[in-house]
């Protein structure tokens, strides 16, 4: 048993190490993103399926309420919350047709396999002009190749299942700390 504890924590910080190490620079990409559409006065919608829907909200939750420092909260607005008396697949969709604008960000973290709800919620953002952020997963060609040149593409198909959770999870904490920064300044 204690092999087995010391394996699992062994593969977290080896993933950690890997995500560090790889994907600094889309990290800073997506944060400056992220920031130049709060600093115009744009609002941030994220979305996710499966076990990603909790990294979705986890990232709403530290832009409207602050993630390492104490700050007003940012516009930003998880549409799998609003979506939940919806089952349909143009859900996502069709919340970012009636409610986003052109200049706003949408991130979407995906659990892998193209989901069509994803590949939805990005055709929408594109057609409104948005940003894309995509944290991607195993089997999620059809989601990168719809993404646009000025997106971002942050891919954690290398990992097996909750390990790419794990990387996607440490990513939105990143990203925050780096939104904070880049926006208030400090350390």
């Amino acid at each position: 048993m204690d092999q087995k504890i010391f394996n699992h924590f062994q593969q977290l910080i080896e993933t950690t190490m890997v995500v560090g190490d790889s994907f600094a620079e889309p990290m800073a990409a997506a944060a400056e993103k992220i920031s130049a559409t709060l600093l115009a006065g744009n609002r941030i919608f994220s979305c996710g399926e499966r076990d990603t829907v909790s990294l979705a909200q986890q990232f709403t939750d530290y832009l409207t309420m602050g993630y390492e420092i104490e700050r007003p909260g940012f516009p930003a607005l998880n549409i799998n919350q609003v979506m939940t008396a919806s089952s349909s697949s143009e859900g996502y969709a069709h919340c970012l047709q009636t409610q986003a604008q052109t200049a706003d960000l949408l991130l979407v973290v995906s659990s892998g396999d193209n989901n069509p709800s994803l590949i939805g919620a990005i055709e929408a953002a594109i057609s409104k002009g948005m940003t894309i952020i995509l944290l991607s997963a195993h089997n999620d060609d059809l989601l990168s190749t719809i993404v646009g040149y000025n997106d971002v593409e942050i891919s954690m198909a290398q990992f097996p299942g909750q390990l790419a959770n794990a990387a996607q999870f440490q990513i939105i904490q990143c990203l925050c700390a780096l939104v904070d920064h880049q926006i208030f300044g400090g350390e």
